[in-house]
């Protein structure tokens, strides 16, 4: 006979299925709810999935049973059950290089929520295992979904922003013919270590020429945030252009943000914004 809380995992309310996978870590039956759990992280709803992730590492932490659970679901064939169980996995013990397949699917997956937890994860992973930075380098080169580059671009920046072969990479990035992906490797330039002449000239091109004003504004904003750290080896073209927006700007949003990055690379606070007449 099926047990009460595995049928209430069923449940057509959301908010019946996520309690009674929050009871099934605290049920004396618990590693036989186990595998429930495991289906359970498929869930189309975040909050439920994340509850059954939640019980699992309750009931993990306890038994080894549920290793055979996540291996199951891992080679499911729902992405999200998949991904549940890499990021159910990476919660009790260090990530291995066998969650890379589940990961990189969820980078190009429609939910943001899982997205975004999967480039945390890949970067995590990352610090682990070398062999990810190639991983990820090849996706932004190469890979065929615009949200999959633009994703691998932000662990770039996480992962390697000390990193040549990194920063070579999301400098081609910024030349992607998908707007948010250039937009991604622009952003991404601002956290290099140290910046080779390729990054400078690349966001003093977006800052004079780029027809997205965005992406111009996110020039200006790396600038500022790599004046910071390389004041010394700060381009003087660099510094002539930001003077220049930051007086005579059109757009009030661009020019705040060269006061900004003057401001930074001056190592003072930026003035607060004059009103405008």
């Amino acid at each position: 006979m099926s047990h009460p809380l595995a049928e209430r995992m069923r449940h057509g309310d959301p908010a019946e299925r996520r309690a009674a996978c929050l009871a099934a870590a605290d049920d004396p039956a618990a590693v036989l709810l186990a595998e429930a759990l495991g289906h359970t992280l498929g869930d189309p709803v975040n909050a439920v999935a994340r509850a059954a992730s939640d019980a699992l590492v309750q009931i993990g932490r306890r038994e080894r049973h549920i290793d055979s659970v996540l291996r199951d679901a891992l080679r499911s064939d729902s992405l999200r059950r998949r991904f549940g169980a890499a990021y159910t996995s990476a919660r009790l013990r260090p990530p291995t290089p066998s969650l890379l397949p589940a990961l990189l699917e969820a980078l190009g997956g429609a939910d943001g929520d899982m997205r975004w937890a999967a480039a945390r994860m890949l970067v995590d992973l990352g610090r682990l295992h070398g062999e990810v930075l190639g991983v990820l380098i090849g996706l932004l080169k190469g890979g065929e979904d615009a949200t999959v580059r633009r994703m691998a671009a932000f662990c770039l920046r996480e992962l390697a922003p000390d990193r040549p072969e990194a920063a070579s990479v999301l400098v081609a990035a910024t030349y992607d013919p998908d707007l948010h992906v250039r937009r991604a490797g622009l952003t991404a330039l601002a956290a290099l270590l140290d910046p080779p002449s390729q990054a400078w000239e690349r966001l003093l091109e977006a800052l004079h020429k780029d027809e997205d004003p965005a992406a111009r504004r996110i020039a200006a904003v790396a600038l500022g945030e790599l004046a910071a750290g390389n004041r010394g080896s700060f381009p003087e073209a660099a510094r002539d252009a930001l003077q220049a927006l930051a007086a005579r700007a059109p757009e009030t949003a661009l020019r705040r943000a060269a006061q900004r990055a003057l401001a930074r690379l001056e190592g003072r606070a930026a003035r607060p914004p004059q009103e405008e007449r």
